[in-house]
């Protein structure tokens, strides 16, 4: 009878320490930057690449999925201007329909072309991420000047027609 108790205390408290370590965990990775959770994934800028694509979030538009690739030198004007972003996790999508395109970048190693990171600029409010770790959306909780982001991905689009 004393070794069941001995067993089953055991066992709530390998429980209580598996929950607490996840909760912990949660809250640690609560909150993020735009730095920490896709400039750090891109070890060595020289060696990767990116493909822009903008996509019209109206689908009454009839404007087409527009792609652009380039090297990673010429869109970090833009990259340093999200590194600053600070990122808190969230489950549902944040809607804005003043956004008329979501645009999706995918950074690629040069050398054999697989994905490093890709992360979608939604809207003005959320950014969304995809890696080797997996896919999580973000609120972005620091101040986020949108339409200069918007204007300068699509002045890469017009300067390449």
């Amino acid at each position: 009878m004393r070794e069941q108790n001995r067993a089953l205390m055991g066992g709530v408290i390998g429980v209580v320490v598996t929950v607490a370590a996840f909760a912990i965990y949660y809250f640690i990775t609560l909150n993020t930057t735009f730095q920490k959770a896709v400039l750090d994934e891109v070890h060595n800028v020289d060696k990767a690449y990116l493909i822009i694509v903008r996509v019209p979030s109206s689908p009454e538009t009839t404007e087409e999925i527009q792609t652009l690739r380039m090297d990673m030198d010429r869109f970090q004007d833009i990259l340093n201007q999200l590194s600053i972003l600070e990122l808190q996790k969230i489950s549902k999508p944040i809607k804005d329909k003043s956004s008329l395109y979501i645009y999706n970048i995918y950074v690629y190693e040069k050398s054999d072309h697989k994905e490093i990171v890709n992360f979608g600029v939604d809207n003005s409010k959320q950014i969304s991420i995809g890696s080797t770790k997996g896919y999580q959306r973000y609120e972005v909780t620091s101040s986020f000047d949108y339409d200069t982001f918007r204007a300068s991905v699509d002045k890469l689009f017009t300067d390449n027609q």
